[in-house]
């Protein structure tokens, strides 16, 4: 694989080495889906909440998320995505899992990308395996909130069509790009599912929304057309958000968080500070490299894209110091963010072609990624 005239890494033998490597990284994750059984809420999703029978069609997951709605959380249009992937029994939730993972690594390296690489599709190859080991290696809780179906259902579902909302407007940013066809109808049912998600992440698309249309405003580049999409995205995003969050059935839950409920707010902010040296440390430090890496060889002020993603991270991490409950999965969101705003920096100080150092990292993360499945198998 190493050329030995010049020391380098052959650039034909790199990508065969990361195209195994991911293959056989996403063979590993849909075998430890597999490895998975439905299990805990699982169990109860698997029924008509409101009747106790076994789930037998669509009226019956509507009939259960009136129920839920009303005694027992908001996320309403994610867990009726969660009991319709229950209804396609095990393995047909492992592949539809895998798949939207996939989906999700797209979306992360589209996000990277921000056209950066334009039609090097070489170099966009490695940017999808990269993005894919950062995904796996630095998951919070890999096993609660990408295998286990409520999880997947809860983190990763939703992560793609936020993600989803965060490309438009970020596309938007480039003057050199058009609107997206239909742009002012689909971004109505996208905003409003991306706001009715999770309760972090979903106002902390919306807060983002707005900041970058007020700023495109400012400037006029947003006007006619895409000025109105653009609202739309934020109104429908926060009415989502308003919807979930105020969920008579969050009220009910509560009940069952007493001793959560009596944390002050120092033990809160203190439970908020370890959760940064618990769960987002991988993170963190890949961010912190990136960050170094860019400053060194790029030189250059950190692209405005890359600061809302970052941005939309801390928002959605801070947004839980007004929950009961900080656990691990519930950061999964906030490290896709910081995951993408880092392989951005990355694909941009690592440009050089010629010195094969982005596939050279690209390999130590999928290692890395492989490692962790490893470790969740055995």
């Amino acid at each position: 694989m190493k050329d030995i005239s010049t020391g380098k890494i052959n650039k034909t033998s790199a990508a065969i080495v990361v195209i195994l490597l991911t293959v056989a990284a996403v063979c590993m994750l849909f075998y430890a889906n597999i490895s998975v059984p439905f299990m805990m809420d699982d169990i109860w999703y698997s029924t008509n909440l409101a009747t106790g029978n076994t789930l037998s069609g669509l009226g019956d997951v509507i009939e259960s998320q009136v129920w839920h709605y009303l005694n027992w959380g908001g996320r309403s249009i994610t867990h009726a995505f969660l009991q319709l992937s229950l209804m396609c029994g095990e393995r047909g939730a492992d592949v539809i899992n895998t798949v939207l993972t996939i989906v999700l690594v797209m979306e992360m390296s589209h996000l990277s990308d921000a056209g950066f690489l334009k039609k090097r599709s070489s170099r966009k190859l490695f940017l999808y395996s990269l993005m894919f080991g950062l995904l796996i290696a630095c998951c919070p809780n890999l096993r609660m909130s990408m295998l286990w179906q409520a999880g997947c259902a809860n983190y990763v579902y939703s992560s793609v069509w936020i993600l989803a909302f965060y490309i438009v407007y970020i596309r938007a940013m480039d003057q050199g790009t058009k609107d997206l066809p239909l742009s002012e109808v689909f971004m109505v049912p996208l905003g409003f599912i991306t706001g009715w998600s999770t309760e972090n992440m979903g106002p902390s698309a919306c807060a983002v929304a707005a900041l970058i249309t007020f700023m495109m405003y400012k400037k006029g580049n947003a006007k006619g057309r895409r000025l109105v999409w653009m609202l739309e995205g934020v109104i429908t995003s926060l009415a989502g958000s308003a919807i979930c969050i105020l969920a008579p059935g969050n009220s009910v839950r509560s009940m069952d968080s007493v001793d959560d409920l009596a944390l002050t707010f120092p033990e809160r902010l203190l439970q908020m500070l370890k959760g940064i040296g618990d769960y987002l440390f991988p993170a963190l430090v890949i961010l912190v490299f990136s960050i170094i890496l860019y400053k060194m060889t790029v030189k250059d002020r950190i692209p405005a894209f890359v600061l809302y993603l970052l941005l939309g991270a801390l928002l959605s991490y801070g947004a839980m110091i007004m929950s009961p409950h900080y656990p691990d999965r519930a950061a999964f969101g906030t490290c896709v963010l910081i995951e993408a705003a880092s392989g951005a920096l990355m694909v941009r100080a690592l440009s050089d072609e010629k010195e094969n150092r982005f596939e050279a990292v690209t390999i130590v993360m999928l290692l890395s990624a492989s490692a962790v499945l490893l470790y969740v198998l055995v």
